[in-house]
């Protein structure tokens, strides 16, 4: 399964800030690429380099692998309404989004491997497909025998307190699997202001 080897800090250091929410990311220290020198000559991005970088930015924020995004993006521009809004919408009903959302997983990088090792459950069934489409009403879970990974108990621990990871996905009374009730409000997204989904649509709609 292709996935993202790159180290995530120099990730994060290329987008100029945490794209994973780490306090100790080394990005929150030195916000610029790996190289490069803040007292040194920059050349200013021109229109395609920015729609690039925030092309890069999503992408990487999602853990996904080009050809993947690149898809997502053109069953978005298909559908009907705002290509934006739909795209962010797909994004978040990919099973490793879901999984990150509901707090089973510290990472998208997490959730992935965790979904691909067996762990994750729809609708009671197990799914090893970290890009499978959860649909409103599909409740996620964990297997019986993994609820007692440490990694999964680790990553609930943010959880604690809160009603809802996020609008869109509502608790079970086991107070592990969650249920995709789908997005109404595109504000209730988590997005990180500082990428610019629009400056995305031009890059691919040229």
């Amino acid at each position: 399964m292709a996935t993202i080897r790159k180290p995530r800090h120099k990730i994060c250091r290329s987008a100029g800030f945490c794209l994973y929410g780490n306090p100790k990311c080394p990005s929150t220290r030195r916000p610029y690429p790996p190289g490069y020198r803040p007292e040194s000559f920059r050349k200013k991005k021109s229109p395609y380099g920015e729609q690039l970088l925030e092309k890069q930015k999503l992408r990487l924020t999602y853990g996904m692998m080009e050809k993947q995004f690149y898809n997502t993006f053109e069953k978005a521009a298909k559908m009907h309404g705002n290509t934006a809004d739909n795209f962010i919408k797909l994004l978040e009903s990919r099973l490793m989004t879901v999984v990150y959302r509901l707090c089973l997983a510290k990472t998208v990088f997490d959730a992935r491997q965790l979904i691909s090792h067996g762990h994750i459950t729809v609708n009671g069934k197990r799914v090893t497909i970290p890009s499978y489409q959860v649909k409103p009403g599909d409740i996620i879970g964990v297997v019986e025998k993994s609820k007692d990974l440490a990694r999964i108990k680790e990553a609930l621990e943010r959880r604690q307190g809160k009603t809802h990871p996020v609008p869109y996905i509502e608790v079970q009374p086991d107070g592990i699997s969650g249920k995709f009730l789908g997005i109404e409000n595109i504000e209730d997204v988590p997005l990180d202001p500082r990428i610019n989904v629009q400056k995305i649509v031009e890059f691919y709609s040229k």
